[in-house]
């Protein structure tokens, strides 16, 4: 709106700050004259009556041409609602060590879960999983029920609580068999390991994964660039060596249960991106009996019948 400030002057405004200092840049980048001056009203452009008409139609025509820029974020919507399942089941690990105790007591539980690499890849391959549910002291099983229950939610966000289960576990499993190839292959004596750590990092490695699926900029008609596919992998390499990589953890386990995380997400993302968003209660159920399942199962193989009544 035109205001006559001076003889010889007209104002353009009144507007926010902001917007006055992108509209003097574009003035300036037309070589017209001009000052910007506060009212009580707002900010405005004082330009010589002569250069008025020259001015407001370069202004109008930028702002027709940055109308929608910057362009909006589309939002990750996601597809489950939340849920206290993932907490639950990792407050169940808590609950399972104090039947264990820690690993200095070297109860039967630890002789037959914890993952010895000679025995995953030989005659007892459920030691991958049994392993995953045995802790060397409370703040051990603490650390990972803390973490798990924070990432496991963030999953089952977009698989569901009982596909984020299933998923953990299997990524959880593969990283103990990787990890025990990997230490076979290299000519290492037997490799022991125990903790819920390898399926932590295999949560990280799902959401990673998951990440890559959703090309919400291709939804708002945007490719994304390299850099931005490679983010979410390289985020959850980030957190890997950030919580991951402490002298007494066992590295290759958390390395192996972040690339099985990866490997099962991008399995996972091809069902996420072929299927409408939908609850479907049963089938969640489903998956998380068969979680449950293959823990008991692969306990009752672990261990001698006498122990395990009535399994």
């Amino acid at each position: 709106m035109p205001v006559d400030p001076l003889p010889g002057l007209t104002a353009i405004g009144p507007v926010h700050e902001r917007k006055a200092r992108d509209w003097s840049l574009v003035l300036q980048s037309m070589s017209v004259w001009h000052m910007m001056r506060w009212t009580f009203r707002g900010w405005v452009l004082v330009v010589r009556d002569e250069d008025y008409d020259h001015a407001s139609s370069s202004i109008d025509r930028y702002e027709a041409e940055n109308r929608d820029w910057p362009p909006q974020k589309v939002r990750e919507r996601p597809r489950h609602a939340p849920s206290i399942i993932a907490p639950l089941l990792f407050a169940a690990l808590a609950l399972f060590f104090v039947v264990t105790g820690p690993v200095a007591h070297n109860s039967f539980w630890f002789q037959r879960g914890r993952a010895e690499s000679n025995l995953v890849l030989g005659a007892e391959p459920w030691r991958a999983l049994t392993a995953l549910t045995l802790h060397a002291d409370s703040s051990h099983v603490i650390g990972n029920v803390i973490s798990g229950a924070i990432f496991a939610s963030a999953v089952q966000r977009r698989l569901g609580p009982g596909g984020a289960a299933l998923a953990i576990l299997t990524a959880g499993t593969l990283g103990n068999v990787a990890n025990a190839v990997a230490y076979h292959t290299m000519g290492h004596d037997v490799h022991r390991s125990i903790g819920a750590s390898t399926a932590v990092f295999g949560a990280i490695g799902l959401l990673a994964a998951t990440q890559l699926a959703l090309d919400r900029d291709h939804a708002a008609g945007r490719k994304r660039t390299m850099q931005e596919i490679a983010a979410p992998i390289v985020g959850g390499l980030a957190l890997l060596g950030a919580l991951g990589a402490s002298p007494q953890s066992d590295l290759g386990a958390h390395f192996f249960g972040f690339v099985a995380g990866v490997v099962v997400g991008l399995g996972a993302a091809l069902v996420v991106r072929r299927t409408r968003p939908s609850p479907r209660p049963w089938l969640q159920a489903g998956l998380l009996g068969a979680t449950i399942a293959l823990l008991l199962g692969a306990w009752r193989l672990a261990l001698p019948y006498r122990l395990v009544w009535p399994f």
